[in-house]
């Protein structure tokens, strides 16, 4: 398997648009959504997505398990694998998304959502409830066909069906919110969409290669694949790490309402988009590292690029957030809205920047046999997270609750590293795994102090730390090193 210059190209052009087209719309939504339904009908919106996001606990690691083992029977010529990878993987997420309406009705039924909501009209919240555990159900179909695109390293295709589905469904909440439809109607037209999406995207998988797509069996109730023992370690993974990332926001809405919720979701969403675009980018890393160690060829370089090249392009965002965001929040959110969440957004960017620390070892780990350690760190970071929120609350109100998330991120990121470094790249030693949380905790100075001269010297501070620890590591594992474009130029040819 060898990616040719062009392809990465086309791969790095279509992820870019991917990545920038979704957000730009969110961007131009979200002030149009509050506006229109109100803060608290936004929170309500805010709350269901959250809660059905929980159903992905139902992945048993669809997309991942189809990257890493349709990578490495490609690498070994193995096209009967792969075949049997797919299959496997697709009859499964039939199986979910049916088992996801299921949830739906009991969440209707047994009215779930009271827990987090008060309400006179509960009939309308369960009922959007319901419809959005059948859209998440249809997401699994999804992943288990696009995935497979990434397996074979056509980043440019998936992309592109992301653009289009991702998109495509937003742009119809837009409208039908422009046109005063209400929360019901808007996730009904959601599911028709959403399964004309997974058509489209099954026919493209078919045309791409004509022998992958079968008939669909409950092939993965008859037969247990012996290298599907993966697909339990990627689901432990996930289902810790999607339960640690709702943690924030359900807390926010048991303690307080869905109006605060929706001040807070703000927050949420300005931080999640950073991190999925560089978690995006990441993904490139996973096949790579995994056909690499089939071949049995070293991966350091990749490591020192990919971790160089997430915190220059992530940090920078974050830190001209961080000081020059005010006029951008207030412009983009209108003054009202800015007075309830500016606060919630700087302390939010400040628990992205550690995060950011985390994807380049996540993929790395996954795309070797000690993917364990991935459910190891999980577990960790996401208890202790939940520890820390819920101290933070108790001493901090609101504002605690991100406070706690930073505070244990602190924590655990130099655990990571060290166990990272020792596991995986072992040409690393001494106080390294302490380093790498460094630039983070100047940049929360910045969001604490409000002395001018003290904040350029943070600023500074922070870009000295990234250069001796970030950039004169991955200098030292080039051959070359001037710019970020000879990174993506080196990580292609690695």
């Amino acid at each position: 398997m060898s990616l040719t210059k062009e392809q990465f190209i086309k791969n790095s052009i279509w992820t870019f648009l991917e990545l920038s087209l979704y957000p730009i719309l969110m961007i131009v939504a979200t002030p149009v959504f509050i506006k229109k339904l109100g803060i608290e009908q936004y929170g309500l919106w805010m709350l269901v997505s959250t809660i059905t996001l929980g159903i992905n606990v139902l992945n048993i690691g669809l997309g991942d398990t189809n990257i890493r083992l349709i990578s490495r029977f490609r690498a070994e010529n193995n096209f009967a694998g792969i075949k049997r990878v797919f299959n496997y993987n697709f009859s499964l997420a039939l199986f979910l998304c049916a088992v996801a309406v299921v949830l739906g009705l009991l969440f209707y039924n047994f009215n779930f959502i009271a827990i987090f909501y008060t309400s006179a009209d509960y009939h309308f919240a369960s009922t959007i409830l319901l419809l959005a555990c059948v859209c998440s159900g249809i997401k699994f179909i999804e992943i288990s066909i696009l995935s497979v695109f990434k397996a074979f390293e056509r980043f440019d295709l998936n992309s592109k069906m992301v653009m289009i589905s991702k998109n495509s469904i937003l742009a119809l909440n837009l409208i039908l919110v422009l046109l005063n439809y209400d929360l019901i109607q808007i996730f009904t037209f959601s599911i028709v969409l959403s399964s004309l999406n997974v058509l489209i995207q099954l026919r493209l998988l078919h045309q791409f290669n004509k022998q992958i797509v079968g008939i669909p069996a409950l092939i993965f109730l008859k037969e247990k694949l012996d290298f599907t023992n993966y697909n339990f370690w990627y689901w432990l993974q996930s289902v810790v790490a999607l339960l640690g990332f709702l943690a924030d926001k359900l807390l926010v809405a048991y303690f307080t309402d869905v109006k605060t919720l929706g001040y807070y979701s703000i927050a949420s969403l300005i931080g999640t988009q950073i991190h999925n675009f560089f978690l995006a980018y990441g993904s490139f890393i996973f096949p790579r590292v995994s056909f690499k160690l089939a071949a049995k060829k070293e991966v350091a370089r990749i490591y020192f690029m990919s971790r160089a090249l997430v915190a220059s392009l992530g940090w920078g965002l974050i830190s001209f957030l961080l000081v020059f965001g005010d006029f951008i929040f207030k412009l983009w959110l209108g003054p009202e809205t800015f007075m309830h969440c500016i606060f919630f957004i700087k302390l939010y960017l400040v628990y992205e920047a550690g995060m950011l620390l985390i994807i380049v070892p996540f993929y790395f780990i996954n795309g070797t046999p000690v993917i364990k350690l991935n459910s190891l760190f999980e577990m960790l970071i996401r208890s202790t997270h939940f520890i820390a929120m819920c101290i933070g609350f108790y001493l901090a109100g609101i504002n605690g609750i991100v406070y706690g998330l930073i505070a244990s991120t602190f924590v655990n990121i130099p655990f990571q590293y060290y166990m990272f470094h020792k596991k995986i790249i072992t040409t690393l030693n001494g106080t390294q795994f302490l380093q790498v949380i460094l630039p983070v905790v100047f940049m929360l100075g910045l969001v604490i102090f409000d002395n001018v001269i003290f904040q350029v010297s943070l600023l500074l501070a922070m870009i000295i730390s990234c250069k001796l620890i970030y950039f004169d590591p991955a200098k030292q594992h080039t051959e070359q090193y001037s710019s970020i474009g000879s990174l993506l130029g080196r990580l292609e040819n690695k």
